[in-house]
């Protein structure tokens, strides 16, 4: 019986090892490693961008307000449609913790008015107020009453919403905490695309935390831009001496100051 011999073929298909492998195999590990790393912060970058908006500790808050109530039988609440936001300007809005300043707070009433065309057929307008809160107003109750800047120093700025609804009787629809003044930052994105917000809006997201989606946000910029800012009804919160009743009927002030709701809520048109 005869046996051929085996013949044998290199593949050409597999490297051929030789004394460089192990260090072009280190080298690519590295470049991959480095080009991962890149990649990880670019999407770190943009989730933190993108969770300034829908921030889960605001719609929180704005969840547990209380309804606006009557606080003078003269007059009854509105039932025209409000948009009401509210803004906390402080001194940075990345730091939403205990110890945080707050340097100023409003609030933004879009107001869908009705009116009465020509023709007989009724539409409606939209009209805007914009409120200033005083920051020395009192807020909170009990033991945990303070004036507004000392209640948003001790707790942090999402903690403010709900004592500021009670103190104010405006049921906030949104809030924006933001690092300066941005409202006529928001309301130049009238008419932006909101599926490319984050891209062209990154300057702004970085001054300011909401509840709102982009499309919310992107919304009350047109609108408040369709009114324009120079014809905003602007109020200022009216602030009235806090008394307390003794038993015998005596009454004597607390060192608070309130604010006057029903002069509040009867200039931006929530009661009439």
């Amino acid at each position: 019986m005869l046996f051929r011999k085996r013949e044998r073929f290199e593949r050409t298909d597999v490297p051929t090892p030789g004394p460089y492998t192990n260090v072009i195999g280190v080298v690519v590990l590295v470049v991959v490693a480095v080009a991962l790393f890149v990649v990880v912060g670019r999407v770190a970058d943009r989730v933190g961008k993108e969770t300034r908006l829908e921030d889960a500790d605001l719609s929180k808050q704005v969840g547990k307000q209380s309804s606006m109530v009557v606080t003078d039988e003269q007059y009854s609440i509105s039932q025209d449609a409000f948009t009401k936001v509210l803004f906390l300007t402080v001194g940075d809005a990345s730091d939403m913790k205990k110890g945080t300043q707050v340097t100023q707070a409003q609030v933004l009433l879009l107001h869908e008015k009705p009116v009465q065309a020509e023709d007989g057929s009724e539409t409606t307008q939209t009209v805007a107020s914009l409120a200033t809160l005083p920051l020395d107003a009192k807020i909170g109750s009990g033991d945990d009453a303070a004036t507004l800047a000392d209640y948003c120093a001790s707790h942090g700025p999402a903690a403010c919403v709900v004592p500021l609804n009670a103190a104010s009787n405006i049921k906030f629809t949104h809030v924006v905490v933001a690092s300066e003044d941005v409202l006529e930052q928001v309301m130049a994105l009238a008419g932006t695309d909101p599926s490319k917000f984050i891209k062209e809006s990154t300057a702004l997201l970085m001054k300011l935390r909401t509840d709102m989606t982009t499309a919310e946000l992107v919304d009350l910029g047109t609108r408040a831009a369709g009114v324009g800012a120079e014809n905003f009804n602007r109020v200022d919160a009216p602030l009235a001496a806090e008394t307390t009743q003794a038993d015998d009927g005596s009454t004597a002030e607390t060192g608070f100051q309130v604010i006057d709701r029903t002069a509040l809520c009867t200039s931006v048109g929530t009661l009439v």
